[in-house]
């Protein structure tokens, strides 16, 4: 009888084990899948800017170091010697998904030079799995072509990363010269957010794409500005906060309301009165102060 009870403890147990286990090699198997989505907000279509909000661009393609082809869209400024500003987007949809068309329209009121790009996988770039890597190559080579082909210079171009493009915009301002970087509805790392939606799961142990950026932000020297809408229901707030007590001078913090994506158009005044101050104070030479810390919150 006791080794018959063995036995059933240890069907129990393995039961119990594989229960968790497959999970787990799901999560690890699919990983890419559900950090990546360039199919969803419109998928890999990507349309014409409308015509209502007037916007001059061309179609641009570059080549990534390991051969990628990247495609983009460039909105020139008025002003020929206006500042650029390269637009890293999050993990879904294309440069002309969504919102996106209506925040270039800010940006071009704005007077600057966009650059916005798909990176591989996304929108009409190279059909290629995109990965923690190939999206950090792809950006560099966004910023190579602004500095050569179009001859900018550093104190000219400004990064600028919302969702997941802050993981790439981060990475990318370790390794360039640039005037400012920006961040919008940042993350400190990938695990971080896996963890919290995955609570059971050994996220941390098991990821391979990281974008740890509460690890790097305190070595950009560059100037920063930090934006997070405190309604924010994909990216946590406290994300956000943290990444910018780690962040070093100088740099700027701002709350934002308007969930992940529409801070620009619902709390307007208050993200393009401070965007624009960033920009006009680097564009003018002037220091960036640091801001003080942001509120604690639950």
């Amino acid at each position: 009888m006791v080794r018959g009870m063995r036995r059933g403890v240890i069907a129990v147990v393995v039961l119990i084990g594989a229960g968790y286990l497959a999970p787990v090699v799901y999560l690890k198997a699919n990983e890419r899948r559900l950090i990546f989505q360039p199919d969803q907000f419109g998928g890999r279509t990507v349309t014409p800017l409308p015509d209502s909000l007037a916007l001059t661009s061309s179609a641009v393609t570059i080549t990534s170091a390991d051969g990628a082809r990247i495609t983009g869209i460039v909105i020139p400024a008025a002003d020929t010697a206006a500042p650029w500003l390269l637009y890293l987007h999050g993990n879904a949809g294309n440069i002309t998904s969504s919102l996106l068309p209506q925040f270039y329209k800010r940006w071009h009121a704005q007077g600057v030079n966009l650059l916005a790009i798909d990176y591989r996988g996304y929108g009409a770039s190279a059909s290629r799995a995109p990965d923690e890597q190939g999206l950090y190559a792809d950006a560099r080579a966004a910023y190579d072509w602004i500095r050569t082909v179009r001859g900018v210079p550093p104190d000219r171009i400004l990064l600028y990363g919302q969702s997941l493009g802050t993981g790439v915009a981060t990475e990318l301002a370790l390794h360039v010269q640039a005037a400012g970087l920006m961040l919008e509805g940042a993350f400190t790392s990938i695990p971080d957010l896996g963890a919290i939606r995955y609570p059971w799961m050994p996220v941390r142990l098991i990821a391979s794409q990281r974008f740890a950026n509460v690890d790097k932000i305190g070595r950009v020297a560059m100037p920063k500005l930090i934006m997070h809408a405190s309604d924010d229901s994909i990216v946590p707030y406290a994300q956000g906060q943290r990444l910018f007590a780690a962040a070093r001078a100088p740099k700027e913090w701002v709350e934002l309301k308007g969930g992940h994506m529409r801070a620009f158009l619902d709390d307007s005044a208050h993200f393009w009165g401070h965007a624009g101050a960033f920009v006009q104070r680097l564009r003018r030479e002037l220091p960036v102060g640091e801001s003080p810390a942001p509120v604690e919150r639950p």
